[in-house]
């Protein structure tokens, strides 16, 4: 066979090789671009989702940590000036009660499509003794012109229900959690029932207990009564 021949058959097919593989690198390299293209979109996209996320918790009116809180010794307090960002009555309101002791929560109520304040808010202080009569004795003074209302968050409407309340998807999506969980504890305990039984039961068998140990006490003190009489020789 001609030697010549297939050294071109040879120099041919590496330059088909060569060709093709310069044709294929840009494409390649295309492709990844259009990868990295992609990637950083979606990270775009979840970086704007997080960010609007962010922006309406920080518009809605429990999308803050003093949101939580209400108990039996929270007060409220209402007749505030109302014209003031959230910040600026939850100051004016800190600044107010901080005579009363150490607050631990002021939780300003507002309208989250607004920012505007619905009137009310809830305080807390830490108790050692003395703070919430201190509070509670700030009924009637003066708040920037303003005359206050306060008393015990638990006398009011407010403290259980949120009435005339719009609210955002935020809220929304709250209050349909707690519903769902009180549903399941309906489901579960029967409405409460099955831990009122539970501690009916509980009551009486302490009370059982107690019975059996009178009566053991009784028949031991009757024991040592007869022997006592018997004198030592019984023994």
């Amino acid at each position: 066979m001609d030697q010549s021949k297939l050294k071109r058959c040879s120099a041919s097919s590496s330059s088909h090789a060569e060709a093709a593989a310069e044709a294929t690198d840009p494409l390649q390299k295309a492709e990844r671009e259009l990868d990295d293209l992609e990637t950083e979109v979606d990270s775009r996209k979840k970086r704007k989702q997080e960010e609007e996320t962010t922006e309406k918790k920080k518009k809605c009116c429990f999308g803050t940590k003093d949101a939580e809180g209400n108990n039996e010794h929270t007060i409220f307090v209402t007749g505030f000036d109302n014209s003031g960002s959230r910040d600026e009555i939850r100051s004016a309101l800190a600044k107010h009660f901080s005579s009363c002791g150490e607050l631990t929560r002021v939780f300003v109520h507002i309208e989250c499509e607004t920012g505007v304040s619905r009137g009310y808010a809830f305080i807390n202080l830490k108790k050692r003794g003395g703070e919430i009569e201190a509070a509670l004795s700030l009924n009637g003074s003066d708040l920037g012109g303003h005359k206050l209302l306060v008393t015990m968050a638990k006398l009011r409407d407010e403290y259980y229900a949120h009435f005339n309340f719009k609210g955002c998807e935020i809220c929304f999506a709250m209050f349909a959690a707690a519903r769902r969980r009180l549903t399941r504890w309906k489901l579960k305990t029967g409405g409460g029932k099955v831990a009122i039984l539970y501690v009916k039961l509980l009551i009486v068998t302490i009370y059982s207990c107690y019975r059996i140990c009178l009566v053991f006490n009784f028949v031991v003190l009757l024991q040592v009564s007869r022997i006592s009489r018997k004198g030592p020789a019984s023994l």
